[in-house]
């Protein structure tokens, strides 16, 4: 079997690169011809007929399939009009790396979410005026999330404790897309990271932070195992399915009546810190199933 796995050029995070290594390690003990390939060394061309090819350097033979470890989500796109099979697809990618898209894509399920408003799209550098704000605060209460519309390790989630914080954390958006979104206190600091590959869930973990509103283990968090309850496992599985993904790390917050609150969905998540917390073998899970899929 012939495997790609395309990663994007400009990660230079030691453990995302890691995550890339085990990957293709894994692979190579499964007698498998991998080819590591980051997306700036795939050109995306179209001929006279408007028909769409890539080249290689050393015009590397198309593979069977694609371990899409990326969100250049137009290569995934061409990719698969050329008829080969992403893991992840790029729709689910897609989904996945748009906090807005990942809203609207799920809203027809009336599953439990953090109250959240869209702020409208800019030209040029946010400037909401007052009314606006105040709008806003008539929906949801102080502390308020921002949420940046893509982002990873919680990087790109903010908290505003009154108006001053929220027009300064506003400000420093520039023009991006983002989220105003309710706080959910009792889940300061901690939430549950499933990790599911198929249709099965493989294990997750409670992630806290005594120091930071964001449980991500990036930020400082501790993670352990833990046993969902049904009503968990319902939640993350329904997210998965709908969105068409082959693997995911769905985000779950606590609420005070102890239902599951769903938070975010990662199409590429970061599984070694589960493997590490768990013992489990995520990432050949992945393998599994991708193996199974294109036999």
């Amino acid at each position: 079997m012939k495997l790609w796995i395309i990663y994007n050029s400009s990660i230079k995070l030691e453990k995302m690169l890691n995550l890339i290594r085990r990957l293709y390690e894994e692979l190579k003990k499964r007698n498998c011809e991998v080819i590591l390939l980051k997306n700036d060394e795939i050109i995306m061309c179209y001929d006279n007929a408007n028909k769409p090819q890539i080249r290689t350097k050393n015009c590397i033979p198309l593979p069977d399939g694609v371990l899409f470890w990326d969100k250049d989500i137009m290569l995934a796109k061409h990719l698969e009009e050329m008829g080969i099979r992403l893991f992840n697809s790029s729709s689910a990618i897609e989904t996945c790396d748009d906090k807005v898209l990942t809203q609207l894509r799920l809203s027809k399920l009336n599953i439990p979410v953090p109250k959240s408003i869209v702020a409208p799209f800019v030209y040029f550098d946010y400037d909401l005026n007052d009314e606006y704000i105040e709008n806003i605060e008539k929906e949801i209460c102080y502390p308020m999330i921002i949420k940046e519309a893509k982002g990873s390790f919680g990087m790109q989630v903010h908290k505003g404790d009154n108006r001053e914080e929220l027009k300064k954390e506003i400000m420093n958006l520039g023009n991006r897309k983002f989220l105003f979104q309710e706080f959910i206190e009792y889940s300061s600091g901690k939430d549950i990271r499933v990790n599911i590959v198929g249709n099965r869930i493989i294990g997750a973990m409670l992630r806290t932070n005594p120091n930071d509103f964001r449980a991500n283990v990036t930020l400082g968090a501790k993670s352990e195992q833990v046993e969902l309850t049904n009503e968990q496992e319902e939640l993350a599985l329904l997210v998965h399915k709908t969105l068409g993904l082959d693997f995911s790390g769905v985000d779950l917050l606590f609420s005070k009546n102890g239902k599951p609150i769903f938070c975010e969905v990662n199409s590429n998540p970061n599984f070694l810190s589960f493997e590490k917390t768990t013992g489990l073998d995520y990432c050949n899970e992945i393998i599994d199933h991708i193996f199974e899929e294109l036999r």
